[in-house]
């Protein structure tokens, strides 16, 4: 309270008011009280002048006189002056009129002349003090006497007078201290709730919403008091509906898959999710507040922004660039409202995944019709030519033939694998998920491909895993099992030069179990192996033509074991060999059968 400037601009204020106010009034009431003296000891006078009168009146000889005013002057207490027509002295009590200067001119003399009353107060050089002076005119012809004056020392009453003024001055300085004592208790009663409203706006201001004050008075302080608590009730409601709605705001536009970027005029960043920080490839900490420029140093991007900033309409434009993080962005950017504009929102849609699956659409259209075009080609020219004659040849007409059921069992392959894979990516081929033995599944996969090992002089060797590794039960479809090992192996096989080695192992790692092919063929190159499990997608399209197949191989092992809760994974070097390794769930312990023993050749 002692700080407050409110406090001391009403006390002070109340201090000047009760001055000036009990300063005025005890002036006038000390004026009064003198003039009401004076006018007091004047009624004496004029009563004691008017009593000599009549003793001088009709008196024919004056001798005597002297001793009666001196007598009744004494008994007045008063000092009693007789002036004569001219303004001579002619008997004064208190002074030898002789030696008295002529009263004519004298103030209360000059009025009775004329009004047969005169009154003054001033200084006597007589006695040398300040008097008043009563005059009454004696109207006798047979009398030189022409006036009365009586007159009395101010000394005392004046004394009187000030004894009553400091009376009256001290009434008015305790009247003055009650005021400034009543003063300070209505500031300090004013101001305390109004410190009390200052002290809840800043709690607000520091984030204390619905924040309370507290007061008993039902004045209009206390209603401001009130109207402050459901001011602060509202605010705490609509900033925390605020807060649930920004939550909710940052919540969705994290959780979008699109970018979104605030940028204002400056090119300055207001806002950006975790989704526009991956696609542009800069950090989300500290990215507020800075240029964008800092942040990305994709030109084209700043150059959208320039565009939008100067144009009235939204500006869209699919930007690509390649490197490490290779991505083609379709960027939608409109200037936010405002006059001027507060900047510009940027969304950016990642078109890159979109833009792979056209690329794979193209090459698979294009490899489709590859695959298709030759065998046709080949049986068309088979059939030409043996409608042309060579049809009566029969060791031309055997040849042919064979060239045109070889090239029918391809073109019959692929389209099975075709339907197969169609049917794995739409969700629509049926497994017969179960308890599997992988064990099983290897040993009869190199039985069923022992033989064509041989025939080039291969080792196809089966590698049974340790016995702490067992046992090997996957939750998978057993003939799901037999695809993946038929074509990993049969690739295997085909890419291993004669007298090579293929190597199939089985294990159990953590909840999963795995099969594992590894060759020593001639490898893949670190750019082709992401891509080995497209659809027709070939390391060698001459050689891999030339060894057969459909090209679909890899891509059916990927889906099955995507289908079944798996994955597969592919490791190589060129010149040393690659290896395969596919992940799949194992079985539940509860729903284990017996165990068989797994036989190894």
């Amino acid at each position: 309270m002692w700080r407050s400037r409110i406090f001391w601009h009403l006390l002070l204020t109340y201090i000047v008011l009760v001055i000036l106010t009990v300063g005025l009034l005890g002036f006038v009431v000390g004026r009064q009280v003198e003039y009401n003296q004076l006018a007091d000891v004047e009624e004496q006078l004029r009563a004691k002048a008017a009593l000599l009168r009549e003793l001088l009146r009709g008196r024919e000889s004056t001798d005597p006189l002297y001793a009666r005013l001196a007598k009744h002057s004494a008994n007045l207490q008063m000092r009693v002056t007789v002036i004569g027509t001219m303004g001579c002295v002619l008997l004064e009590t208190d002074h030898d009129s002789e030696t008295m200067d002529n009263h004519k001119e004298r103030p209360e003399i000059t009025q009775a002349r004329y009004a047969d009353y005169g009154k003054s107060i001033r200084y006597s050089d007589t006695i040398e003090q300040d008097m008043m002076y009563v005059a009454l005119a004696v109207e006798d012809a047979h009398s030189d006497v022409a006036f009365i004056r009586v007159s009395l020392p101010l000394t005392h009453i004046r004394a009187h007078v000030a004894g009553l003024q400091r009376l009256v001055w001290i009434a008015a300085g305790l009247t003055a201290l009650l005021a400034l004592g009543v003063a300070f208790f209505l500031g300090r009663r004013i101001v305390s709730p109004l410190e009390q409203l200052s002290r809840g706006a800043e709690e607000i201001a520091a984030g204390a919403y619905g924040h309370k004050v507290v007061m008993e008075s039902n004045d209009e302080i206390g209603q401001l008091a009130a109207a402050f608590n459901h001011m602060s009730e509202r605010l705490a409601s609509q900033f925390t509906q605020l807060d649930e709605d920004r939550q909710q705001l940052r919540t969705v536009l994290s959780s979008m898959v699109e970018g979104v970027v605030a940028v204002d005029n400056d090119q300055r960043v207001l806002f950006a999710n975790e989704r526009a920080g991956h696609l542009l490839d800069f950090p989300m900490r500290d990215s507020v507040g800075r240029h964008l420029w800092e942040l990305t140093r994709l030109r084209p991007v700043q150059d959208l922004v320039r565009s939008a900033l100067a144009s009235a309409k939204p500006v869209e434009k699919e930007l690509s660039w390649t490197g490490p993080s290779s991505r083609t962005l379709l960027v939608h950017a409109a200037r936010l409202p405002g006059d001027p504009s507060r900047g510009v929102l940027l969304v950016l849609h990642d078109n890159t995944q979109l833009r792979r699956l056209e690329r794979v659409r193209r090459e698979f259209v294009a490899n489709v019709s590859h695959e298709l075009k030759t065998p046709l080609a080949i049986i068309q020219a088979c059939v030409e030519t043996l409608i042309d004659g060579a049809v009566g040849d029969a060791n031309v007409r055997g040849q042919f033939l064979d060239r045109i059921a070889e090239q029918s069992h391809r073109l019959h392959a692929l389209i099975l694998d075709l339907l197969h894979l169609a049917r794995i990516e739409s969700e629509t081929e049926v497994f017969s998920l179960g308890n599997l033995d992988l064990g099983d599944a290897v040993v009869q996969c190199g039985d069923r491909h022992r033989t064509r090992a041989q025939g080039r002089r291969q080792t196809l060797e089966i590698v049974a895993p340790e016995p702490h590794d067992l046992p090997t039960l996957a939750w998978a479809d057993e003939e799901a099992v037999r695809q993946i090992l038929d074509n990993l192996v049969d690739n295997a096989l085909k890419y291993t030069p004669d007298e090579g080695a293929v190597q199939v192992s089985w294990g159990r790692l953590d909840n999963e179990v795995f099969l594992r092919v590894r060759d020593t063929g001639i490898g893949i190159t670190e750019s082709d192996l992401p891509r080995i499990f497209e659809r027709f997608y070939r390391v060698d399209k001459a050689r891999s033509r030339e060894l057969g197949g459909t090209g679909l191989g890899l891509s059916i092992v990927k889906h099955l074991a995507q289908a079944m809760q798996g994955a597969v994974e592919a490791t190589s070097r060129i010149s040393e060999g690659t290896c395969f390794t596919v992940r799949l769930p194992q079985a539940d312990s509860a729903t284990r059968p017996a165990e068989k023993p797994t036989s190894l050749e």
